[in-house]
């Protein structure tokens, strides 16, 4: 009798049942290919299952209730609390045989199970594939998978965008955020200078409309201080440039000073 690979001669699966009631997150796309209301079977290996403590235990010390749990789809172990969504997007990432070609909601929703059910090589590979990208992605998004994840060096930079983009919340974003962290966004925003310019300003060193106080045309970088001064007064040479982005940056560094000074904001 051949005996079996340790790692892959196990083709045994386990069954899960997701109810599926509602998108669990606003991450998750209301065109999910799965969003109807209804139930869900998955089969699992369960070779790749015993990578996460949570399901070892489960597997090692057959506690699934029913001897016969787990191992047909007229016996599926139930997992509530979940969408259907997530589990598809954890299934996508755990069974990839290259480099997984996923939406950012699709790698969110892989890293909330994965974060969940401790499948902690797993998480960090996720975690590595969003750091790449992350910066792209919908500032609330960026936030609540920050907070839904426990991946606290993503929180800031997600409010950072919030309070130095050129709109201010939307209702809709005020209703995710809540009242407090809304609330704490309109402070930092407010204590500012690096904000969206008033509708026509124009640049004081060129006369340039724009929409921010740093001019595209002439990289000059003006605050409510220095507005009024005369273009004349103004250096348009290489000093003048790197006096600019000195004084971006410090409005970057300064907003992020602002925003660890929010109870609201931090992380918890």
């Amino acid at each position: 009798m051949p005996s079996e690979h340790p790692k892959y001669g196990d083709a045994s699966y386990m069954v899960f049942l997701v109810r599926e009631s509602a998108r669990s997150t606003p991450l998750e796309p209301a065109c999910s290919p799965i969003s109807q209301v209804e139930d869900i079977i998955f089969h699992v290996p369960t070779r790749r299952l015993k990578e996460s403590p949570y399901f070892r235990d489960m597997i090692d010390e057959a506690h699934t209730g029913l001897e016969s749990e787990g191992k047909s789809n007229e016996h599926p172990i139930v997992l509530s609390g979940i969408s259907a969504f997530e589990m598809t997007s954890f299934l996508d990432v755990l069974e990839a045989s290259g480099d997984p070609q996923l939406e950012f909601s699709q790698w969110a929703a892989s890293l909330h199970l994965a974060t969940m059910w401790s499948f902690d090589d797993i998480r960090q590979m996720i975690i590595g594939h969003m750091d790449k990208t992350i910066s792209t992605a919908d500032p609330l998004n960026r936030a609540d998978t920050s907070l839904k994840c426990n991946v606290e060096k993503w929180l800031h930079p997600a409010y950072q965008a919030l309070v130095q983009r050129g709109e201010s919340l939307k209702d809709e974003e005020v209703e995710r955020l809540g009242l407090r962290r809304s609330a704490a966004i309109w402070r930092v925003r407010e204590s500012l200078e690096f904000e969206k310019a008033p509708a026509g300003q124009k640049c004081p060193s060129c006369n340039y409309v724009g929409g921010q106080r740093y001019c595209e045309n002439c990289s000059y970088y003006w605050t409510p201080q220095n507005q009024t001064q005369p273009a004349a007064s103004q250096s348009r040479g290489r000093k003048n440039k790197v006096k600019v982005d000195q004084s971006r940056n410090s409005s970057v560094n300064d907003a992020l000073d602002l925003i660890k000074l929010e109870p609201a904001l931090n992380f918890k």
